[in-house]
């Protein structure tokens, strides 16, 4: 599986990490719990080689990237039933 494939799996299952994270680091701050996630996507694409093969040129952008994509899943998880829990 290419580079893009993974990145799809990854960005498909960023709300099962999301909601994974919430309850161990509930109490601690939004950023604590990006920087977590940030960590387990880094971890699963093995964002190091990506870097390495060139997958990813622009590290900054692509974990920018990443954090806005993390931040638009909890507004809509916040935004709808799951929140209400």
């Amino acid at each position: 599986m290419g580079f893009l494939g993974k990145l799809l799996k990854v960005v498909a299952f960023l709300p099962a990490l999301i909601t994974g994270i919430e309850p161990i680091f509930g109490d601690k701050t939004g950023k604590t719990k990006q920087d977590t996630v940030i960590g387990l996507v880094g971890s699963i694409l093995g964002m190091a080689e990506s870097v390495s093969a060139k997958d990813i040129v622009d590290n900054d952008k692509f974990q920018e990237g990443l954090r806005q994509a993390i931040d638009g899943i909890v507004k809509m998880m916040n935004a709808s039933i799951w929140a209400k829990k």
